[in-house]
C-alpha cells in the first residue's frame, strides 16, 4: 500500500514540479516583454547596434557601450560633462571597476533625467538581472528623446532643515 501511495502522490497534476516551470516562465515571459519593450523605444533613436532578443537576454559590456555611444552621438544624451571622450572609447574599460564606473554614469544621467531606477552596476557588469538592464536602456530612450525631464543635472534638493530656518526668517522679518 505504501508504493502506491508515493506513486500517486509524484503523479497528482497539482505537484510543486509545475509551480516551478510556471514562476521560471514568468520571468521569462517579463524579460520578452522587457526586450520587446526596449527593441520598441530604442529602435525608434538608433538603427545600430541591431538590438537583438540574444543580446538583451544577456548584455555584454560592448554592446552597451555601443547603443550608450550611439544614443549620445544622434541625440547628445546623456551631455559631454557626463560621458567625457575618454568615456566614449570602450578600448578604456578593461576591468570591472572601470565598467562599473561607466555604468554608474549611465545610470545617473538616466535617473537624472527620468526618475529612480532598480539598476545596479555591478550587476550589469556581471550580466545578471537583465531585466533591470532592459530598464535602464527603456529610461535612456525616453530620456534621449525628451520624454523624461530635463536632461540637465539635478538641482540639488537643500534639505529641509535649511527649508524650514528660510521660512522661518522671512515670516520673522515681516
Amino acid at each position: 500500500g505504501r508504493l502506491a501511495g508515493a506513486r500517486a502522490r509524484r503523479a497528482s497534476p497539482g505537484s510543486s514540479a509545475s509551480f516551478a516551470s510556471a514562476g521560471s516562465h514568468a520571468t521569462m515571459g517579463d524579460l520578452e516583454t522587457l526586450i520587446a519593450e526596449t527593441q520598441k523605444t530604442l529602435g525608434a533613436i538608433i538603427q545600430k547596434p541591431k538590438l537583438t532578443d540574444a543580446l538583451l537576454k544577456k548584455p555584454p559590456f560592448r554592446f552597451l557601450h555601443d547603443i550608450v555611444s550611439e544614443v549620445k552621438r544622434v541625440t547628445g544624451f546623456p551631455s559631454s560633462d557626463v560621458l567625457t571622450d575618454f568615456d566614449m572609447d570602450s578600448g578604456n574599460f578593461k576591468d570591472k571597476e572601470s565598467k562599473v564606473a561607466y555604468h554608474t554614469k549611465v545610470i545617473g544621467a538616466v535617473t537624472a533625467a527620468t526618475g529612480a531606477l532598480q539598476v545596479k552596476p555591478l550587476k550589469i557588469v556581471a550580466g545578471l538581472e537583465p531585466e533591470n538592464t532592459n530598464m535602464l536602456l527603456q529610461g535612456l530612450a525616453k530620456a534621449a528623446s525628451g520624454g523624461g525631464a530635463a536632461a540637465a543635472p539635478p538641482p540639488r534638493k537643500a534639505p529641509p532643515a535649511d527649508r524650514k530656518s528660510t521660512r522661518l526668517n522671512s515670516s520673522h522679518g515681516s
